[in-house]
């Protein structure tokens, strides 16, 4: 055995020496003919563009929204860290669509159908996550300057998407409390109509350190429990299914039902009804504060991605790169040449020195 084995790679290497020829003409049209098809290729540009990590109470706040409304065409993971968020939407087909239509990439890329476009563009564009949690956007294109603007127009449509998903839960959290704080006005007024009218009719009754402390703690609580119910309406009017913000406020409402049913009972009239008018007077406030921040949240038209890196016209491109594909075409075509060398049928004089 082991004086057969030289021999026969000793008769190997004759086959393929005797086929030389054969095998440099091989490597030699196959390396000129692709090298000189891949000097025809279009070149293709890659333009990057980074933002800052997003905050974790944009992001969070922004996730639990967007899985609330159920925005069609973003989806977003269940367990979502702040920069996951950002990726959904970038991704996302609303985005997409919206950089097809702005850079006509169904002409461009030669697609009739929408998602055949927008398919096309994901093949273009890339978005990842590095480990300080800076998002890189990349796009390429065979315009340098068209793939610096792409990626810049992804930055620029996050942000827009994401102040319109803002404002639009401003709006409807303004309307809902709206109607609220005008209801909890006409239940004051009620309230401090019956007080009153009782004190009117009969003489003022002194109340107790302790009664009156009861009546303090019982009217925050009950304020605090319409607020969270507001609260839970204004989730459900834009949200779908349950979400877990909603889950977060049903847990706090139960808390603060034990809390209720722990207190004492205040036993009089009188007690009853000043309970009622400092509930509402609570309510009442608590809500017009959340009014306001509605308003501001409604009108705020800033900024909510930061940019760390604009995109600009790469001077490089990217690809094809074709020193690598002629090289990788040279060695496989030697190896092609060998290949046939090796079990090419030897006939006449050549067939004495084959193995």
């Amino acid at each position: 055995m082991t004086t057969d084995q030289p021999l026969e790679l000793g008769a190997l290497w004759d086959r393929v020496k005797a086929q030389r020829r054969v095998i440099f003409w091989i490597v030699a049209i196959s390396t000129v003919v692709i090298g000189t098809l891949v000097w025809f290729l279009p070149p293709w540009y890659r333009a990057e563009a980074s933002l800052l990590p997003p905050s974790e109470e944009a992001s969070f706040g922004l996730g639990n929204l967007l899985k609330g409304i159920g925005v069609p065409g973003v989806k977003v993971p269940t367990q979502a860290a702040p920069a996951d968020v950002f990726l959904a939407i970038l991704e996302s087909r609303t985005i997409n669509e919206e950089i097809v239509n702005h850079f006509d990439l169904r002409r461009r890329y030669r697609k009739k159908l929408m998602v055949d476009a927008i398919k096309e563009l994901k093949r273009h564009a890339n978005f990842q996550v590095d480990d300080v949690g800076i998002i890189k956007i990349a796009v390429e294109d065979r315009d340098p300057q068209r793939a610096a603007d792409m990626a810049n127009a992804y930055f620029e449509t996050l942000d827009r998407f994401n102040r319109e998903v803002r404002m639009t839960k401003g709006k409807r959290t303004r309307e809902f409390i709206g109607k609220r704080l005008l209801d909890t006005e006409n239940e004051l007024a009620t309230a401090e109509q019956k007080l009153a009218d009782y004190e009117a009719t009969h003489k003022a009754v002194a109340l107790t350190p302790e009664m009156s402390s009861a009546i303090e703690t019982a009217s925050r609580y009950y304020a605090e429990r319409s607020a969270l119910q507001i609260r839970l309406g204004v989730i459900r009017s834009y949200s779908r299914g349950t979400t877990d913000e909603e889950r977060q406020v049903l847990q706090q409402l139960e808390q603060v039902d034990h809390q209720l049913a722990a207190l004492p009972g205040t036993g009089l009239t009188l007690a009853r009804l000043i309970r009622d008018v400092k509930t509402q007077e609570e309510l009442y406030i608590l809500l017009t504060a959340q009014y306001e921040d509605a308003r501001i949240t409604e009108a705020r038209d800033v900024s909510t991605v930061e940019q760390l890196d604009a995109a600009t016209p790469p001077e490089k491109k990217s690809r094809p790169r074709r020193g690598v594909i002629t090289v990788g075409a040279f060695f496989f075509s030697l190896v092609a040449g060998m290949t046939y060398a090796l079990f090419r049928r030897v006939d006449g004089p050549e067939a004495d020195r084959a193995p």
